[in-house]
């Protein structure tokens, strides 16, 4: 008696251990019937976890077409070697039955000497568009389109379309649209499947289609195709050269991985981290990636520190200050954070550009303001509470309106001029806001104090 899918994923979650412990145990028939029960992202974890020699087998285990919708769904780093765990013979036909997007990442995660072979193994008609696909940047329209789709010419009949369909099926998934195309291949509409049902059979496309839609040339960056997607929302969209000429298509579940690459990408150069560390990569590899970032970070915490340095004959004279002094620069940089997240994110979804980036930045020099005022308000309270002396409560409320503002502009203009210099705004926007609070925040709470210090107690 076989045990219930929702058994097993409740074990792989749980005690993965003894999930493997079970795959030792368990006959290959056992297995095979489990992977059939499976879903292919389950089956994805699963060859993600298992070591070298039980992975061979699970893989030797899967159907050519299970195979072929796992592969896929394996992370990035991981594929390649997931594909050395797969016998020679059997790897050329996995990737027949994959699509060409997928092809393609997956070769380009191999050393070029095995992806070429791979290529080669294949026959010229299918191993021609994977060639095409992979002279394109990886991170572009070209690198997220496939080649599988159905065309028709304008004078079918909606009948011909359907049966072009029927007869496309196993290489052809996923169609929301039919693409109708002249002799020369040069896009000129689209028709919808609804469209396709919904009409008389008998009708020409050309009377039905869709002469205004949406393409994109594959020269086009992905975080542009991600946001004519979500713009427009649309499920498909077809890529054309320079005239025109239909090349392939992007399907909605591409952008969904775009949108997760992209987000990830912005959180790690935020955070200062390298772009491909994953959690089980070796220390190591996390060294290599976060040092550099580390090293910049260190020699900027050095320009805050020799600010301070300039007011040690204040410091000297009331050492009570250096109590308070964290507090304004770490206020100014959680500050200066919150407006860092909000510009960033925003460029990246189109609603912050140049023409509205004036307006952006008073309303954030407004808001960052208002918030000092009210906690350079508080923390004068405080100040005053605790050591009786209100010129050290102004000097404090004033050095947090300061910051605040400082935290403000900077979280708001850095991004800003980093786009405009046409770098990523998340790269080094972090680091250099964090430095700019911390030397306004020193040096406006040192330098009020030492103007102010014949009348501090």
């Amino acid at each position: 008696m076989s045990l219930p899918r929702s058994f097993f994923l409740d074990l792989i979650e749980k005690d993965f251990s003894e999930f493997q412990a079970y795959l030792e145990k368990a006959s290959d028939e056992e297995i095979k019937d489990l992977l059939e029960e499976l879903h292919p992202a389950d089956i994805a974890d699963i060859v993600e976890e298992l070591d070298e020699t039980k992975r061979t087998r699970l893989m030797a285990l899967l159907s050519t077409e299970l195979a072929a919708d796992v592969l896929p769904l394996v992370e990035e780093h991981r594929q390649g070697e997931v594909m050395e765990s797969i016998a020679e013979d059997k790897l050329p036909e996995i990737i027949d039955e994959m699509d060409s997007d997928d092809v393609a990442d997956l070769l380009e995660e191999l050393p070029e000497e095995e992806a070429q072979e791979i290529l080669e193994s294949l026959p010229e008609e299918e191993s021609a568009p994977m060639r095409q696909l992979l002279s394109y940047p990886e991170d572009t329209a070209g690198g997220l389109m496939q080649s599988e789709l159905i065309r028709v010419s304008p004078e079918s009949t909606l009948a011909e379309a359907a049966q072009a369909i029927r007869e496309q099926s196993e290489e052809v998934e996923d169609v929301q649209n039919i693409y109708v195309v002249d002799s020369r291949g040069v896009l000129q509409g689209s028709l919808p499947i609804q469209r396709l049902i919904l009409e008389d059979p008998q009708k020409k496309v050309s009377e039905v289609m869709e002469k205004k839609f949406f393409s994109i040339q594959p020269e086009v960056d992905q975080e542009q195709v991600a946001e004519m997607f979500s713009k427009y929302d649309i499920l498909s969209l077809p890529v054309v050269d320079a005239s025109g000429l239909l090349l392939g298509r992007i399907l909605v579940d591409d952008v969904v991985d775009v949108i997760k690459e992209e987000a990830s990408e912005d959180i790690y150069r935020l955070a200062g981290t390298g772009l491909e560390e994953h959690v089980t990569d070796p220390a190591l590899t996390s060294l290599r990636m976060r040092f550099p970032w580390l090293l910049f970070n260190l020699l900027t915490s050095i320009l805050a520190a020799m600010v301070v340095g300039l007011f040690q004959e204040t410091l000297e004279k009331k050492v009570l200050l250096a109590v308070f002094m964290p507090i304004v620069a770490g206020m100014g940089g959680n500050a200066g954070t919150q407006s860092l997240a909000v510009i960033t994110r925003g460029i990246a979804l189109g609603e912050v550009t140049f023409k509205n980036a004036k307006k952006i930045l008073l309303k954030e020099l407004l808001a960052g303001t208002l918030n000092g005022v009210l906690l350079g308000l508080i923390m004068a309270g405080v100040a005053y509470w605790y050591a009786s002396d209100m010129v050290l409560g102004l000097v404090l409320g004033l050095a947090l309106i300061a910051n605040l503002f400082v935290a403000a502009f900077s979280g708001t203009a850095i991004p800003l001029l980093l786009k405009w210099a046409k770098v990523d705004p998340a790269l080094a926007s972090g680091v250099i806001v964090t430095t700019a609070t911390d030397v306004a925040g020193f040096f406006s709470f040192l330098g009020l104090a030492t103007l102010l210090m014949a009348w501090l107690l």
